[in-house]
């Protein structure tokens, strides 16, 4: 099951990335405005940041290609193939940030030229973590194909995309900059993801998917990985709880990210990892 570590931090950074994106820029979509002259910093920080955790996904997922000079292969079957669409959309999704982050460091940047970027990065981001799930979404594998998998998914995009732009935006535009109090978001998130861990999780949750009948050994790692992602996220919430209550948040404070967002964020970050390898053990590989 640790083998499986470049898929768990591909699919983890690829979903960070795209977490942090969507939700920097949902104010902002939402107001119909772009972010203006007090928010350039922080909005090209957040691009560049975006963008270097999308190229350590693409580097990360390398390490599980058996032969990794083929890899431009991948893209060749892009009709029937999910695998295919995930490497196109992932590649467009960073080309596009990319380009948003060039046009919003050129001032002379029109309104016009910069919306269609912003839009049509969001979609590729979107259908980058939609085709990471479906890919895994198999009839020969009830553990992955439920609901379970896409919702776990884009939960683990929205949580560490909430805890990351909070993260962001408090040391480059200070507390209480955005419209929306992400940390208490963040932590309404969490609670879900512990929910439906606990109800849904194939194997290990109280409704979740039951394997059928084997003759291979039981294998015990799953559990741990199940009880460990539900207590460090639980940790993470903790964080929250104490961020919120010592108020740092507060508009009076200074630029900084402070200790209880940081360790929440350590937490959760933790929780989401040992939730993915959890996700990898349910499925025996040949030869394990």
């Amino acid at each position: 099951m640790l083998k499986e570590w470049p898929l768990v931090a591909f699919t983890i950074l690829g979903q960070t990335a795209v977490g942090v994106f969507l939700v920097f820029h949902l104010p902002f979509i939402v107001r119909g405005r772009l972010p203006g002259s007090g928010w350039r910093l922080t909005w090209i920080v957040t691009l560049a940041i975006v963008v270097l955790i999308t190229a350590a996904s693409a580097f990360a997922s390398f390490f599980h290609l058996r032969h990794p000079l083929r890899a431009r292969r991948a893209l060749s079957n892009l009709r029937t193939s999910w695998l295919s669409r995930e490497i196109l959309f992932e590649l467009a999704f960073g080309g596009l940030v990319v380009l948003e982050g060039w046009l919003a460091y050129v001032k002379p940047a029109s309104r016009a030229s910069l919306w269609p970027a912003i839009g049509a990065a969001a979609l590729a981001g979107m259908f980058f973590v939609i085709s990471m799930a479906r890919l895994y979404m198999l009839p020969s594998l009830p553990a992955w194909r439920g609901a379970y998998t896409p919702l776990s998914f884009f939960l683990t995009t929205l949580v560490l995309g909430a805890l990351g732009t909070e993260i962001i935006v408090r040391a480059f535009a200070g507390p209480e900059a955005f419209d929306l109090n992400l940390t208490a978001t963040a932590l309404l998130l969490i609670a879900a993801e512990i929910l439906l861990a606990v109800v849904l999780a194939p194997r290990h949750g109280l409704r979740g998917v039951r394997p059928g009948p084997s003759l291979r050994p039981k294998d015990d790692a799953p559990r741990r990985f199940h009880g460990a992602r539900i207590v460090l996220l639980a940790l993470g919430s903790v964080g929250l709880a104490l961020d919120l209550a010592t108020g740092g948040n507060d508009i009076v404070n200074e630029k900084g990210i402070g200790p209880a967002l940081l360790l929440a964020f350590v937490f959760a970050l933790a929780g989401e990892v040992a939730g993915r390898f959890h996700f990898y053990g349910l499925v025996a590989r040949p030869g394990e």
